[in-house]
């Protein structure tokens, strides 16, 4: 008897409670808006690329992006004149170097698609240099009818300009780039010649020497076009992608000491791609070669340059 009053009071309580369990019960299933989505940049309503992290922000399809660079940049060139003696812009690579340089990028891109992009590079820097050499300079003389090669020091004072406008169209992680660009050089020279007469071994002094102390300035000018493809090291983190750059630069002029010449070459450059330190601001690096053949004027052609900055959006 008591066990079935046991049950009957277990069945009420449970007959009592389902009601509050049904209330408390989902009345119909979770939907998008119950869904907490974070979006990223881009255009409204437009979810996170898969891609992005906190430091790193894609492109959305149709966007026009701009990221600007400011940057430290030093670099070494020379062309040598095979007409003259000791007609070089610099005698050695280490001693070429403009060490105090600055310079500034803008980069604009705009995605096509999912897969493609449009990048439009304008770049320019200036760099300083100083070069104290000592070297044979050709001198004249106030009554002798000839010129003689006399030891003298040479301190160089250099300004140096690199232009750039760059065009590529971007598949995922192959650029197709074509490149114009120029690099000048002004040269400011004070020579001073170790000798100031003219002796001969058996008639003695025969002249002094003219413009012993003099200045001379010099111009180069490499100026032309290029083409390649770059890699884009995609399976680096998307923060901290680098791009390797490889041109063939056909029929460039190249200008010094009131000659001309033409030739082609080969550039080398391995560039930044996203260096993120947030999702604003960034690193910017970029090294480059160019060498170029000989021509009927000059030899020795070739321009490397380093840069170093920050890079924002």
């Amino acid at each position: 008897m008591v066990r079935a009053v046991m049950l009957v009071g277990l069945a009420l309580l449970l007959a009592a409670v389902s009601p509050l369990a049904a209330q408390e019960a989902p009345t119909r299933p979770a939907g998008p808006e119950d869904l907490d989505f974070k979006l990223g940049r881009g255009k409204p309503g437009r979810g996170p690329h898969p891609s992005e992290t906190p430091k790193y922000r894609e492109l959305g399809i149709g966007d026009l992006g701009f990221a600007f660079a400011a940057f430290y940049t030093a670099r070494s060139y020379n062309i040598s004149d095979i007409r003259k003696l000791d007609h070089s812009l610099a005698n050695s690579w280490l001693h070429s170097f403009d060490p105090w340089g600055l310079g500034t990028r803008i980069h604009a891109e705009y995605r096509l698609s999912n897969e493609w992009y449009l990048s439009l590079i304008q770049r320019a820097d200036v760099a300083f240099g100083l070069l104290n050499t000592p070297h044979h300079e050709t001198f004249s003389f106030y009554e002798l009818p000839f010129t003689q090669n006399y030891p003298a020091s040479n301190d160089n004072q250099k300004l140096s300009v690199n232009l750039e406008l760059e065009f590529s169209v971007r598949w995922r992680w192959l650029w197709f780039t074509a490149k114009a660009n120029s690099w000048m050089v002004f040269r400011k020279t004070e020579v001073r010649g170790r000798r100031d007469t003219f002796v001969d071994g058996q008639l003695g002094t025969l002249d002094s020497v003219k413009d012993r102390k003099r200045t001379d300035w010099d111009n180069a000018f490499v100026y032309g076009a290029s083409t390649g493809v770059g890699f884009d090291f995609f399976f680096v983190d998307e923060s901290a992608r680098f791009i390797v750059f490889a041109m063939w630069r056909p029929f460039n002029v190249v200008r010094f000491r009131d000659a001309t010449g033409i030739t082609n070459g080969l550039e080398f450059i391995v560039r930044s791609a996203d260096f993120d330190l947030t999702d604003q601001a960034g690193i910017y690096f970029e090294a480059s070669a160019q060498m170029y053949l000989p021509t009927d004027e000059f030899n020795d052609i070739y321009y490397s340059q380093f840069s170093f900055g920050i890079r924002w959006r």
